[in-house]
């Protein structure tokens, strides 16, 4: 029989098909991608900041639904993930995905990734020294003061441990200054004080502070190197006035070094070992507050040249000698009170390190300097121009480059700075700090790795606030 396309047998048919088709979608739910009358499902995934190969990362996320949230890797030459443990296979950039279905009641939601950086494991035969210091926390019952701390890196221990290092009976702060190495030695340098007096130590293998002699109420350390069997440490003592002058140790006797001529106070801040050499530098003052950078080469001082075009204070602030050459570094602060990074090279001319490509203004400082073949590395760090915020860097045979702060910091609130870099082979490994009050996080010392994001290391327990002050590379 032919129906009529009026007919009501054909309109019975409509109906049915179009009951059954609704009926299907109404049974599949949510997780189907039906989204007509199903509540909205959102995801909170944060950015667990810098990882380390070697290094597993337990990773978490919530829904609003109460839902379960699974989690998978949108670059598996990077890392992987097996339910919520993240493995790193190598350096570069990992992304990992945050999803989770829908039910009867939720829509499925929206994807959310999040990425961050991987930094290479430490190689089989390196161990990574910093030395610092780190505050104690108030709110922990402890006095404001200060730890003297070092923190370790070693191959197939990603993560790094903080040592707290002992204080003399009778002292109630201490800070570590700088480090060097020396086969299975570790020797670190710095000051422990009270409220009466301040004392230059040095500490080896994170045993007790051997206490430099000083004929002044005020004597630190701010620098060490080690030659043979020979232990040298650079500082200076004073009093309470400021009257300060820069002293080498050597074995543990002291020697004043002179100020230039026309000087009357300095301070030692670096020094290296070569041969039967010992460089020294820092800075001297007049009695009109003039500060000039100094290098002293076997107790001989000489002043370093101003930078051409600048006028004000100039300091040096750390030193390296490679093939017979000797490197400095350091920053001039002109009369605009704008900050210039500098370096010499065997006493000649002053030469202005340039600023980083994403800032406009200059006001950057140069504070560690070490030198890997025909390569000069300088770590450092200024305010950005524009935006007001500090930014650690480093140059690299005069290019300047920032470092990057962690993936889970908002970079538009967060400063960092770099005071000490050293490289191992290929790697070059640089520390400070950084500070992003806004995002949860205090004060806290960092390290580099290859010029990628930072990576914060461990609060020491009790601690509030921690900084990095040197670092030293051992290789086996």
């Amino acid at each position: 029989m032919r129906t009529n396309r009026n007919s009501p047998l054909r309109h019975l048919k409509l109906f049915s098909l179009l009951s059954v088709s609704s009926l299907g979608l109404f049974a599949a739910g949510c997780s189907s991608g039906n989204n007509v009358g199903h509540s909205v499902q959102t995801i909170n995934f944060d950015n667990p900041g810098t990882q380390t190969v070697g290094a597993p990362l337990t990773i978490s996320a919530t829904a609003n639904s109460g839902l379960t949230v699974s989690f998978t890797s949108a670059t598996p030459s990077d890392c992987t993930v097996s339910g919520t443990t993240v493995t790193f296979g190598a350096a570069g950039t990992c992304t990992i995905n945050a999803s989770v279905t829908g039910n009867s009641t939720y829509a499925a939601a929206s994807q959310v990734a999040q990425s961050f950086t991987v930094n290479p494991a430490i190689g089989p035969t390196t161990t990574i020294y910093i030395a610092g210091y780190a505050i104690t926390s108030a709110s922990a019952g402890n006095a404001d003061d200060t730890l003297a701390e070092v923190w370790q890196l070693a191959s197939g221990s990603p993560t790094a441990t903080a040592t707290a290092l002992s204080m003399t009976s009778g002292m109630t702060s201490a800070q570590a200054n700088a480090i060097a190495v020396s086969g299975s030695e570790v020797y670190v340098a710095g000051y422990e004080e009270n409220s009466t007096s301040r004392a230059a130590v040095y500490w080896l293998n994170n045993g007790a502070a051997t206490t430099l002699p000083s004929g002044m109420t005020i004597s630190q350390a701010n620098a060490i190197a080690v030659s043979g069997s020979n232990v040298y440490v650079a500082g200076y003592e004073g009093n309470s006035a400021g009257s300060n002058n820069a002293v080498l140790w050597v074995n543990g006797t002291a020697t004043m070094l002179s100020p230039p001529s026309g000087m009357a106070y300095s301070d030692a801040n670096a020094i290296a070992v070569s041969g039967s050499s010992v460089y020294v530098a820092g800075y001297a003052w007049n009695n009109n507050s003039d500060h000039s950078a100094v290098l002293w080469v076997n107790g001989a001082a000489t002043l370093l040249p101003m930078p051409s075009g600048l006028t004000g204070d100039y300091y040096a602030y750390g030193i390296a000698v490679s093939g017979g050459n000797v490197y400095v570094s350091g920053h001039a602060d002109s009369s605009a009170n704008l900050d210039s990074a500098i370096s010499w090279v065997n006493n000649g001319a002053a030469t202005i390190l340039p600023i980083p490509p994403n800032d406009t203004v200059g006001n950057y400082d140069a504070v560690g300097i070490t030198v890997s073949g025909s390569d000069v590395y300088v770590a450092g760090g200024g305010t950005n121009g524009a935006t007001g915020v500090g930014n650690a860097a480093y140059w690299v045979n005069g290019t300047p480059t920032t470092f990057p702060m962690p993936s889970n910091i908002n970079m538009t609130t967060a400063s960092s700075s770099a005071v000490g870099i050293a490289v191992s082979g290929s790697d070059v490994y640089a520390v400070g700090d950084l500070l992003a009050a806004t995002t949860g996080v205090g004060q806290t010392a960092a390290y580099w790795v290859n010029g990628g994001e930072a990576t914060l290391l461990p609060m020491p327990s009790g601690t509030a606030e921690s900084y990095a002050t040197g670092i030293a590379v051992a290789t086996q």
